[in-house]
């Protein structure tokens, strides 16, 4: 297709001089390579292209053989799966030796066996928009799925039954959550009946991964879309089976608005953006600080993104509700510069699910903290 020729030449002015090196270099040795997924996808899109993944039909030993020998640094991260991981410069791009996957368990890792096919790594792919790649010999997009057409349709689609692709990996279900929300694509009837039919049995492979695609999606500044289908279809309930969550939300009369309001506050830290999601979905006269212990086992947090969730719990706990300007100052200084407006405005979002009138207190609260921020940003007195 023309069209192809053409967003391959302009996706060819993309390629950095390392990852030619590394391209060049698979080709010396005669193999088949390939960019594919993200890169090509978040381009086609029109979104930045942040991370460029390579696939080849050469074996991960090959591939780190031929990279050492061009003074390419390499680190096999991938195991079972022929992941490795190349460095040139400060640019890390991933190198996967084409795979074919077998799921014997639902939620369980598949069985691995490397091929020689492109057509038999591609079908394992999940979503079509996934599938597309970017041939570096012909300078071509290549849509061998359909991919191109759910962007240019505003929809997205599997690649196979979405009834097992759904159940063998649980990320495929964050992932579609994430794809709907910063692509702005709607899912096929097909997908949506699938993960309604999940729900809360969804299977996942490790708390590892989990956390990664939870805490990608979080990310995606307007995930509205995502969250409701995350929640509605109890998918949520799945990640975190102990935790509080109310159910009668879903009959809130204003839950778009709800989760309107709360995209709408602003923060660069996703375990923040956590804490709200999981505050606002929660029965919170039921909240204990065990629950949050209990996130910890579903989802593997580091010690810093522990600490955090902790520390935003408690001083959710402490919220002056008394408009004493001594406690809102304490409350401040003890729940730190950065988080104190944003738990503030959480809290009142809560009040919101149960009156209107509660709500319009935020903004007299707000004017409060936010005087004492800049005092303490300024370095003046405490």
């Amino acid at each position: 297709m023309a069209e192809f020729k053409q967003k391959g030449e302009e996706f060819s002015k993309l390629l950095v001089p390392g990852l030619l090196k590394i391209i060049r270099t698979l080709q010396r040795h005669r193999k088949e390579v390939f960019i594919i997924g993200g890169a090509v996808r978040d381009f086609l899109c029109g979104h930045q292209v942040k991370d460029f993944d390579v696939a080849t039909n050469a074996l991960p030993e090959q591939i780190i053989k031929w990279f050492t020998a061009e003074d390419i640094k390499t680190k096999p991260i991938g195991g079972k799966y022929g992941t490795v991981l190349a460095i040139v410069g400060k640019i890390a791009y991933d190198i996967s030796t084409y795979r074919r996957e077998t799921f014997t368990t639902y939620g369980q890792p598949p069985k691995v066996t490397f091929v020689n096919s492109l057509d038999d790594d591609l079908i394992r792919r999940d979503f079509r928009i996934n599938s597309i790649l970017y041939d570096p010999k012909k300078k071509e997009i290549v849509d061998k799925y359909g991919g191109w057409d759910d962007i240019l349709n505003h929809s997205i689609s599997m690649i196979g039954d979405p009834n097992i692709r759904l159940r063998e990996d649980g990320l495929r279900v964050i992932r579609l959550a994430r794809f709907m929300s910063k692509f702005n694509l709607s899912p096929e009837p097909n997908i949506l009946s699938a993960v309604h039919s999940i729900g809360e049995s969804v299977k996942f492979r490790s708390t590892k991964v989990i956390q990664l695609e939870l805490l990608k999606f979080l990310r995606v500044q307007n995930f509205q879309s995502g969250l409701i289908l995350l929640h509605q279809n109890r998918i949520l309930h799945g990640i975190f089976p102990n935790f509080p969550f109310d159910n009668s939300i879903n009959q809130h009369e204003q839950l778009s608005i709800l989760i309107d309001k709360f995209c709408d506050i602003t923060t660069g830290d996703e375990i923040t953006r956590l804490f709200g999601v999981l505050l606002l979905f929660s029965e919170e006269n039921r909240l204990k600080k065990s629950h949050f212990d209990h996130i910890t086992q579903n989802i593997d947090l580091s010690i810093r993104q522990q600490q955090l969730l902790h520390r935003l719990f408690i001083s959710w706990k402490k919220f002056p509700q008394k408009k004493d300007r001594y406690e809102i100052k304490r409350w401040v200084r003890a729940t730190g510069i950065n988080t104190s407006e944003f738990v503030t405005q959480i809290f009142f979002l809560c009040q919101f699910k149960r009156s209107n009138d509660s709500y319009l207190q935020k903004e007299e609260y707000l004017e409060v903290i936010r005087e004492f921020v800049t005092q303490l940003r300024n370095g003046k007195p405490r």
